[in-house]
Formats: C-alpha cells, structure tokens, sequence
C-alpha cells in the first residue's frame, strides 16, 4: 500500500508489469568565457527495465551524431526536450499499464459468478489491489504536477537565456519559437497524461463500486441461502419439538398406566398381605386346635385303656366272684391297662411317624 514502493500489475498482456520510481537528473553548464558547454545527465531508473532506462540516453545519442550543426550540442534546450520526451513516454506507458489492469479487473468483475464460494477471497483480493493501486495513482497526479511545473521552468529558462544564448552564438535567433513551440506541446501532452490520470481515479472508483455491488449481491445471496438453511433448521427443529411433544405425551400416557398398575399392585398386594396374615391367623388356631386335638387324643389314649378295662371288670357277670370284688383283684385291671397304654401309645406314634414320611415325600 506505501506508494513509494513499485506497483506490481498482474493481470496485464502479454506479460506481468511492474511500475517502479524512475528519476532522471540533468546537469548544464555553459561557460561564457571559453563558450564551451557541459551537460551531465544521471539516472536513477530500475536497471531491471533497461530499455526503458537506456532509451533518453539512445535518444540524446542519435540526436546528437544526426546532428548537422556543430553548435546544436552547446544548446541546453535539446538536451531538455530529448529527456522531457522520453519521461512523457514513461508516463505514457506507465498509465497504459495502469489502465490495462483497471479493464482486467473490470472485466473480472462484470463476468463473476455471484454464486461462486471463492468469490469472497477473490473480491478481497481485487479490493487490496484497487486500494493500492488508487496510492499510487494519488503521488502520480503529485508527480505530475511536479513534471508540468518543470516544462514550465525550462520554457521560462529558455525565454530567460535566450538573448545570451544568441549572442555566444550557441542557438539561432528563430529556436526560441520553435522551443516555446515544442515545450507548450509537451505541456499540453503533460495536461492530457494528467487528465488520463485523473480518469483512472474515475474508475478505479467505478469498480469499486462494481466491486461493493457484486459483494453486496453475494452477501444477499448467502443471506438467502442462509435463510432458507434457517428455515429448514427451523422446519426441522419444529417437527422434532412435533416429535417429542408426541413421546412426551406417550410417556405421560405410559406413566399413568404404571402409575395405575403399581397402585392396583400395591392394592392387590396389600389385599394378599391380608389373607396371608389370615392365613397366618388361621394357621397358627389351627396349630393351637391341633395341639389341643393331640392332648385330647393323648389323653384318651392314656385314660381309654384304664377306663376300658374297669368298665369291662365291673360288668355284672364279675360280680359273682368273690376275689374280683376285693382289693386284692387290683393287679388283674393293672396288668391289662398298663400293656394296653402303651400299645396304643406305640401305635400313635408308629402312625404320626408315617404321616410325616409321607408328607416329606410330598412336599420335599
């Protein structure tokens, strides 16, 4: 972006072109005494542009040997007029140049595709380049001004000098119009380098704004295409809420049913801890009748033998012996119920014993 350092233009045919400073210095003395003149020209161009920067010193040269007359070299004005041509022709050249990349660039950006995804690097690109380019075009209208000021002192000097130079004999007294004339001309082919100039910056700003409409339609077209992806995201993101809302209410439906489920669970649960503990209830009376109904058949089977016994000896038919009806016939009741106990004790327990072999075989 510095507008001191060259210009580097890519895009012009046939080849690339860099637009680097040029300087040229002038030196004159002419010594009025001895009437012998001295002219040092030095340049300051690129030396990677050698014909451009050999090409004042070719033309002083061909001036000079074509030269009939011998007093043209002691005269300032065509040592001034060979170097003011050749720097109006590096002017020339230089906006030429200029000018071709301004149309590349043109022309690059009246043929864009807007839809293109590297169009936004490609502007970027194209908009340094402009900016830069429009740098340098602001120190060339300087530089410019500087050059029509310089043909403006020359003329002033030849008009200035002109008597003297006619009286040391270095220049005939009809070169002075013939000078004015060649110095308006290349002031007026300054003026006109100086409103090429000016209409470069014209349309460097021309494509700036071509440039800021084509970014413009691309950003509204991302803007449309981002849109729409919002739409579709939106869409999207609508029938997914669409979607959970459905399994949400699914889920709600689902726990309600569990919730109903679990509460007839626990119900039915709670009802079967009431009958096991009836169940239980029921058991542990059933035990106790159990328990009540084996003491009641211990009982009998301890009092049944005796009673039994004592109610056959006491039978009438016994009544007619005479020992059964003394005390003494006591041993016969016990030596009959004693034997019979505990034969129906052996008996009980032989068939509780079976039961529960069988009842384990049953239930293992």
């Amino acid at each position: 972006m510095n507008p001191a350092n060259y210009l580097h233009l890519p895009q012009v045919r046939p080849v690339k072109v860099d637009i680097r400073g040029s300087k040229i210095a002038v030196y004159y003395l002419f010594r009025t005494t001895t009437k012998h003149a001295s002219a040092l020209v030095i340049n300051f161009q690129d030396g990677r542009w050698k014909k451009i920067v050999e090409e004042p010193m070719v033309r002083l040269r061909d001036i000079y040997r074509d030269c009939d007359n011998r007093d043209f070299g002691r005269d300032p004005f065509g040592l001034q007029i060979a170097v003011l041509v050749s720097v109006l022709r590096w002017w020339n050249n230089s906006l030429n140049s200029f000018n071709d990349q301004l149309i590349a660039y043109e022309e690059t950006l009246l043929l864009q595709d807007t839809t293109n995804e590297d169009l936004h690097r490609t502007n970027a690109e194209i908009n340094q380049s402009l900016h830069c380019m429009a740098a340098h075009l602001h120190r060339y209208g300087s530089e410019l001004r500087s050059l029509s000021e310089i043909i403006s002192d020359i003329k002033s000097y030849n008009e200035a000098f002109d008597a003297v130079f006619i009286a040391h004999g270095v220049r005939s007294a009809d070169t002075l119009i013939r000078a004015v004339k060649e110095l308006d001309q290349a002031a007026s082919h300054a003026a006109a380098i100086s409103t090429f100039r000016d209409e470069l910056q014209h349309k460097i700003d021309n494509i700036l704004a071509l440039l800021v409409d084509n970014t413009q339609a691309h950003n509204d077209q991302l803007l449309v295409q981002n849109s729409k992806a919002m739409q579709e995201i939106l869409k999207a993101t609508e029938e997914q809420a669409a979607q959970s809302l459905a399994m949400a209410t699914q889920t709600k439906r689902l726990t309600e049913d569990m919730a109903k489920i679990l509460q007839q669970t626990q119900q039915e649960t709670e009802a079967s801890r009431q009958v096991a503990i009836q169940s239980q209830r029921l058991s542990e009376k059933m035990m106790e009748d159990s328990v009540a109904m084996k003491t009641i058949a211990l009982l009998t089977a301890f009092f049944l033998p005796g009673t039994s016994f004592a109610a056959i000896l006491a039978l009438p038919f016994f009544k007619d012996k005479s020992w059964f009806n003394s005390t003494a016939g006591i041993w016969i009741w016990v030596v009959a119920t004693i034997p019979s106990t505990l034969v129906c004790f052996l008996f009980y327990w032989s068939w509780s014993r079976r039961e529960l072999v069988k009842k384990e075989k049953n239930h293992p």
